[in-house]
């Protein structure tokens, strides 16, 4: 100890640059470390003397130092190929379930009856609001003009609360009008879905046939019921029917596209690759 103080105090008096006095420093530095390693052997015997090594757990050692095993390869003539995507055998029992046929004879654009029932009513029920609303709002509007023809306002302020007035009275006209609409064109197109449905059901088969009939049916009691006249009887007759022709006629494309046409499309099929 008093040798390195001694040394210490002579380099301390040299002027040295920052490279000689960082080795210094690591001389130092492995001497003592040095020292450290006789004092911890010097109780060994000669031949066990070794250098320092770092602790390896026992368990990690067992498995890095045996490979695991591996199976061995099956020989050639023990490989089996099956089909992709493989084949079921009759001895298995079959998970998927047949198709309902009935039900796919009745269903019309991919829809059941009672989805299809629910469908009309809802387009039906927009359909009207739309045409009511704009139909009582019109009228109230010309109805308000019509009523302060007289009286019109000669300031600012009364022009401004005529024209908020006038826009409240078309709201509300036209919001009465269209709820009046939507109930009946949803009722209309609800009685068309259940004649239709029902026509399915009788024939065993959806197609325009049943579709064309169930619109001429239900512009029929459509007349019958608000006392139409003989020409608007006879205009509500042709719409159901032009009406049943488009349903029915989209409907059938779609079946025949689908793969499962309808039974005439299917007869007018065979009869040309007849000929």
């Amino acid at each position: 100890m008093a040798e390195f103080e001694t040394w210490y105090a002579k380099s301390a008096k040299i002027k040295k640059t920052p490279q000689i006095v960082f080795h210094s420093l690591s001389l130092s530095l492995s001497l003592s470390l040095l020292t450290h390693q006789t004092i911890m052997n010097q109780d060994r015997p000669s031949n066990t003397l070794i250098p320092p090594m770092p602790k390896v757990d026992a368990t990690t050692m067992t498995t890095t130092s045996t490979p695991p095993s591996l199976p061995m390869p099956l020989p050639i003539d023990q490989y089996r190929f099956t089909s992709v995507p493989p084949l079921q055998h009759d001895s298995q029992p079959s998970t998927t379930h047949p198709p309902n046929t009935q039900n796919d004879l009745l269903s019309r654009a991919g829809l059941s009856p009672k989805a299809r029932l629910l469908v009309f009513s809802s387009v039906g029920c927009f359909w009207g609001f739309g045409i009511g609303a704009f139909i009582g709002g019109r009228q109230s509007g010309l109805q308000y003009l019509a009523e302060n023809a007289h009286r019109l306002p000669t300031t600012v302020q009364g022009w401004y609360f005529y024209h908020k007035t006038k826009n409240y009275r078309v709201m509300l006209g036209g919001v009465k009008k269209g709820m009046r609409f939507a109930v009946k064109t949803g009722s209309l197109c609800f009685l068309y879905g259940v004649v239709e449905a029902g026509l399915d059901d009788i024939r065993g088969e959806a197609d325009i046939i049943n579709s064309v009939t169930a619109g001429v049916t239900t512009g029929a009691i459509f007349s019958t019921i608000t006392k139409l006249s003989r020409g608007s009887f006879r205009y509500s007759m042709v719409f159901g029917a032009l009406f049943g022709l488009a349903t029915g006629g989209l409907s059938d494309l779609h079946k025949t596209v689908s793969g499962s046409p309808p039974s005439y499309i299917q007869w007018i099929s065979d009869k040309t690759a007849k000929k």
